[in-house]
């Protein structure tokens, strides 16, 4: 019997849109210290999905350039360099989830990504990290 794992993957991709933010802004902080706070904080009656936390958090950290070059691709540059790090954040976790979890549906990434988006952001901006989600997801299907 397979053991299923206990715990949310929402509370997952909140966690690990923090843990990016706070690697953005803290270059010379270890991940590990990170991953280790974010998980200890017995503040909330949320639980993660570990596995899928850490997996989420660990392919983003290492794919973070080519995660960005995919995002330039479907904004400027210019564009994406402006941007606000929580948009950022939200935009490279979800591109690593449409690019490389294989096994997740594209349209359940960015509804996930919204709702992540509507706890930080406003109406307009979640839009935006949509329509860019959803754009990715095309020329990921058209590949």
């Amino acid at each position: 019997m397979i053991k299923k794992n206990k715990g949310s993957r929402s509370w997952s991709r909140v966690l690990a849109t923090q843990a990016m933010y706070q690697l953005s802004y803290n270059k010379k902080i270890e991940i590990s210290v990170v991953k280790k706070n974010l998980l200890k904080d017995s503040e909330t009656r949320n639980s993660p999905d570990r596995k899928f936390f850490f997996k989420l958090l660990n392919e983003t950290v290492k794919n973070k350039k080519n995660l960005d070059k995919r995002i330039e691709t479907i904004v400027k540059k210019k564009s994406f360099e402006k941007m606000e790090t929580i948009i950022k954040v939200i935009l490279e976790l979800g591109s690593c989830e449409i690019i490389y979890f294989k096994n997740l549906s594209h349209k359940i990434s960015i509804a996930e990504y919204n709702k992540v988006s509507s706890s930080f952001l406003n109406k307009n901006e979640v839009g935006l990290i949509n329509g860019i989600l959803h754009q990715l997801a095309n020329s990921i299907s058209n590949e």
